[in-house]
């Protein structure tokens, strides 16, 4: 509670994110880490060209080259663009949704499919067919409909991702506990382990 307390006083939004995540849906892991540790990189290179390979990296070296890196990409048009590509400012969250989306079907496949019923992932064709049929604009109601859709949804969506990643887990945790045949201990003292054993004395 100290934690969310020190949030609350300074004005601080706190956002949680849902397991496994992250590599979506934080801004540093979208967009900050990938240039910043290329920047790196590239300044190391560029300290071991210099000394011409003379000179090793101590840990003295470090902050100086780290930093160089850090002011190149740690810029306000870049953070803000972590953030928009986030979905999190402004708050847009077909950014991430999108992401997930599946191809959209040619046109013969939508006759096809048009009298069939529409899975959770399709919001966006459920939303469309409830403005089609219902006038949102004059309704509390038919609103609240529209974004428990969208809710439903987007919980259906993470719940998915996360199934298959523990459905992924699920058999590597088998395949490790799954036992390997056992060796051939018991075999006749002349057994080489498959080996053909020749001499020309025996």
């Amino acid at each position: 509670m100290d934690f969310i307390d020190f949030f609350d006083r300074n004005k601080i939004l706190l956002a949680i994110y849902p397991l496994h995540s992250t590599h979506t849906l934080q801004p540093l892991d979208v967009c900050i880490f990938k240039p910043l540790s290329t920047t790196y990189s590239n300044e190391l290179s560029a300290f071991i060209n210099n000394s011409q390979g003379l000179v090793s990296i101590a840990k003295r070296d470090f902050f100086s080259l780290f930093w160089k890196a850090w002011i190149n990409i740690m810029r306000q048009p870049l953070i803000l663009w972590a953030f928009e590509a986030t979905g999190i400012c402004p708050l847009d969250t077909t950014t991430i949704l999108s992401r997930f989306d599946q191809p959209q079907p040619t046109e013969q496949d939508s006759r096809e499919n048009s009298t069939s019923v529409l899975s959770a992932s399709d919001w966006r064709k459920i939303d469309r067919l409830l403005r089609a049929n219902v006038d949102i604009s004059r309704g509390n109601e038919a609103k609240k409909l529209s974004r428990t859709i969208h809710h439903i949804s987007v919980q259906n969506q993470l719940l998915e991702h996360e199934n298959k990643g523990l459905r992924e887990a699920l058999v590597i945790q088998k395949k490790r506990l799954k036992g390997g045949r056992p060796l051939p201990l018991d075999q006749l003292d002349e057994y080489y382990g498959g080996a053909i054993f020749w001499s020309p004395y025996r």
